[in-house]
């Protein structure tokens, strides 16, 4: 049986371009496991592979899900774990690439399979976050579940309404759940990786990607999303690159300044990634990338 092969990473530090060369090598498929690149309407925003580089090598749940709906972590696991039975019975390599750790240590530890939250104790959370701010919300967490909320890095409102809501709703804390896990696919069957370019290198490959995002439409992309007056709390809304754009097109900032912010924004966010990879994925091996023309085959470690 083939192995399965994770490339986890910070945004723009060549995830995509690494796996397409490895499924060249070794006869792969690749999987998305990136939580803002199942979405159709995000194909420049989320930095989609092109459609001739998925015509070249089959990839698997990219583009595929409507912007009105919620999908998470355990949606991706149901996905994923009948795909990559699929493609190892026809004698292809599995091969995951993205920049969304908890798909990956969900895909690996295991995933909690909580009931499904009521719609009202949603809507009371969300009403609590606009009433109290982040600061109240972190708060009720830590009182509610301290072992959940420790692990949550910065102001992530989502999260932190996750470990409210399931609380609410089962009357045990996230953790709880969390702990009563078993993995989707043991460690033994992976071979992970997590690609850690150079820091200075990957701010300025950030700041270069969004200038051709820009070039190729994303300014486009977003207003047709800005129009359909999405629910703010949906998880495309989210996306870095989105949603700075949104006072610019109600006037309230120039372009210029939405650019820099988006640019600003994403590379914050590639610090918090590099942060959480370092933290969750301890035993995965790291690969530091000084250029991104560098042979894969030198620091792969592994051959299959």
């Amino acid at each position: 049986m083939k192995p399965i092969i994770c490339i986890a990473g910070p945004t723009a530090s060549g995830k995509s371009a690494w796996a397409i060369q490895i499924s060249k090598s070794l006869g792969g498929e690749i999987i998305n496991a990136d939580a803002m690149q199942v979405y159709s309407e995000l194909s420049i925003i989320s930095a989609r592979p092109s459609k001739s580089e998925m015509l070249s090598i089959p990839h698997h749940l990219f583009g595929h899900i409507d912007s009105n709906f919620r999908y998470s972590a355990g949606n991706w696991i149901s996905e994923v774990e009948s795909l990559i039975i699929d493609i190892q019975a026809r004698g292809k390599t599995p091969i995951l690439t993205g920049g969304t750790g908890l798909y990956f240590k969900s895909l690996i530890d295991g995933i909690a399979k909580i009931p499904s939250i009521p719609s009202d104790i949603i809507l009371e959370t969300n009403k609590f976050l606009e009433q109290n701010g982040i600061e109240g919300l972190r708060n009720l967490a830590e009182k509610l579940d301290s072992k959940a909320a420790r692990r949550v890095l910065g102001k992530d409102p989502h999260r932190l309404m996750r470990i409210i809501n399931v609380y609410k709703a089962t009357n045990k804390p996230l953790s709880f759940w969390q702990e009563n896990t078993k993995p989707v696919v043991p460690r033994v069957f992976c071979h992970c990786a997590v690609l850690l370019p150079e820091r200075q290198k990957l701010y300025d490959a950030i700041n270069n990607r969004f200038d051709l995002m820009m070039e190729k439409g994303l300014l486009n992309e977003a207003e047709r999303i800005f129009s359909k007056n999405i629910d703010p709390g949906l998880p495309i809304m989210k996306a870095i690159g989105l949603r700075e754009f949104f006072p610019y097109f109600r006037g309230d900032i120039s372009l210029d300044e939405a650019v820099d912010l988006a640019k600003r924004n994403s590379r914050r966010f590639a610090k918090r990634q590099f942060t959480w990879f370092r933290g969750q994925l301890k035993n995965w091996n790291e690969i530091h990338v000084k250029s991104q023309r560098k042979n894969f085959e030198e620091t792969v470690p592994y051959k299959v």
